[in-house]
């Protein structure tokens, strides 16, 4: 083809047709310019495409990891429910009398239990997004600022509960250091061997409802109850909030 156009300016040029292969001059220079063209318009287009597969994907993923929250939300609500029943046989137990030391170890697992309320979202996706700069990819404003908002709102609800969290750690460090209870966590029990070490004198405190350490311990026992309880009501809100972002993600597929 380069062959076929340099033999005919080579004609013209022979012939001295100057005026026509200027003519002919400038159509190849249009040719070549919309062969460029072309080329940046189907270039253009592959790269489009290949950021909406892209961002589709992004999507699918943040659907996945909402589910996958949502699911754990849910299974921690159930779960600090049935330990909120727990905690209220407890304390039933507590002001009927403690005659046993297994009725103080079977306390220390609901008190384990309770204090074990981290927040943990699967927000990989996103934060990738976040340090990769792929949120934009995300064609749909209102869905990508919803996406936000929401990932948002984890944030400010991990600060909020790591803040409990900090003022629960207070509150069983005190107890720790004001009684013997931490003795009877499963973690610790299997060190004292002998019954020097750990007998019933270790939880006399919890049948003295006019001693100071009585009034830590329920003290403690209801903090419990005041971190379980805030704890559901974050993640119930979140529950409704995946699910609100869910429903978008969906219908941007349809």
């Amino acid at each position: 083809m380069i062959k076929f156009f340099r033999k005919i300016r080579q004609r013209l040029l022979s012939q001295n047709k100057f005026s026509k292969y200027l003519i002919y001059a400038i159509g190849e220079i249009v040719l070549v310019v919309i062969g460029i063209l072309i080329a940046l318009g189907v270039n253009n287009w592959n790269q489009e495409k290949k950021e909406h597969r892209i961002g589709d994907d992004l999507l699918v993923r943040i659907h996945r990891d909402l589910v996958k929250d949502t699911i754990n939300f849910k299974s921690v609500i159930i779960r600090n429910n049935e330990l909120r029943e727990d905690l209220k046989q407890l304390l039933v137990a507590l002001y009927d009398g403690i005659d046993n030391m297994n009725e103080v170890q079977n306390m220390s697992k609901t008190w384990d239990q309770m204090l074990d309320q981290a927040f943990s979202p699967n927000d990989n996706t996103y934060r990738s997004m976040l340090s990769s700069g792929t949120l934009g990819l995300i064609r749909n404003a209102e869905l990508k600022e919803e996406i936000l908002n929401l990932y948002s709102e984890y944030d400010q609800t991990k600060a909020l509960l790591l803040s409990i969290n900090e003022w629960m750690i207070g509150i069983a460090s005190n107890l720790d250091s004001e009684t013997d209870f931490i003795k009877f966590g499963s973690t610790v029990t299997d060190i004292y061997t002998t019954q020097e070490m750990f007998n019933e004198d270790d939880y006399a405190f919890l049948n003295k409802k006019d001693n100071a350490e009585f009034k830590l311990f329920v003290r403690a026992m209801s903090s419990l109850a005041f971190y379980q309880k805030v704890n559901n009501g974050y993640r119930s809100e979140l529950i409704k909030k995946c699910n609100t972002v869910l429903k978008s993600i969906n219908q941007e597929f349809k």
